[in-house]
């Protein structure tokens, strides 16, 4: 009898996403769009607006709801409630959303570009 396993060609361990930026990059992308701007999900920019409590926000993502799926299980607490944090200040337009405008992640909060001279 032979047998044959795959040990998938790599002797380096996965290591999950620890900050903000990965988290997202990793798992939030794909639905929210690189700049949290919408595609598949929705729009994730001033979050904090639509979720004044933060722990709603946290629940979504935790529990999923609609067509978000629950992230309860394979994201830790600690990754929910980071890349919470990240959407919450990195998606901020500067409307009271947020702890901050970011112009370099989301540069459609800075408005359109000034006009080059020659």
């Amino acid at each position: 009898m032979l047998l044959v396993a795959c040990g998938g060609g790599s002797d380096t361990a996965y290591v999950p996403p620890k900050t903000g930026p990965a988290i997202f990059a990793t798992f939030c992308a794909t639905c929210h769009g690189k700049r949290g701007q919408g595609f598949v999900g929705p729009s994730l920019v001033d979050s904090a607006a639509k979720y004044p409590d933060v722990a709603n926000e946290i629940a979504v993502v935790t529990n999923g709801r609609g067509e978000m799926p629950a992230w309860v299980g394979r994201l830790t607490t600690e990754q929910i409630a980071t890349v919470v944090d990240y959407t919450r200040t990195e998606f901020a337009t500067g409307h009271g959303a947020g702890s901050g405008t970011s112009t370099t992640t989301n540069p459609d909060a800075a408005g359109p570009p000034a006009p080059s001279t020659p």
